[in-house]
């Protein structure tokens, strides 16, 4: 799902969270920013992968790549590697939530990284993808074993 949509969404439910459901200001602000930046796992593997720290660069090609994947049927996405992207899967979550026995702080971590989680997973169905993409970073890396590299420039 694209930056703006988890924005978005995310604004919305932490207004919803802090007006509607007694949620303090703060907790808002770290669910929202927990719904964002979940996604800094996508620019870490694009600077891995392009060896730079132009986030113009980093935007225009992750579009590219985006609409590239996308165009292509589901049985000939499903022949190559999807990314993993480490911060979007259950094992998070779980994490974050054995972590929210210690602090409120996690669980509202926690929720916005489910919401983005919902978010991205709709979109994959949406889109045709296979849901471990988005749901578990371990059967993501089981599924991508000996399948190829998806490689564009």
């Amino acid at each position: 799902m694209l930056p703006k949509w988890h924005v978005l969404y995310g604004f919305i439910f932490s207004i919803i969270l802090v007006y509607f459901f007694d949620f303090s200001f703060f907790a808002g602000v770290i669910i929202f920013l927990s719904a964002v930046f979940i996604d800094l796992d996508h620019v870490l593997i694009c600077i891995f992968e392009a060896k730079s720290l132009n986030p113009v660069k980093f935007y225009s090609r992750a579009l590219r790549r985006r609409y590239i994947w996308l165009d292509l049927e589901r049985k000939e996405r499903d022949r190559y590697k999807y990314p993993n992207f480490i911060l979007h899967g259950i094992e998070l979550a779980v994490i974050l939530f054995v972590l929210s026995y210690l602090h409120i702080f996690f669980f509202w971590v926690l929720l916005g990284c489910l919401l983005h989680l919902a978010l991205d997973i709709l979109e994959t169905i949406y889109t045709e993808q296979h849901i471990s993409y988005k749901t578990s970073q371990i059967w993501l890396w089981q599924r991508n074993k000996n399948k190829k590299e998806w490689v564009i420039e």
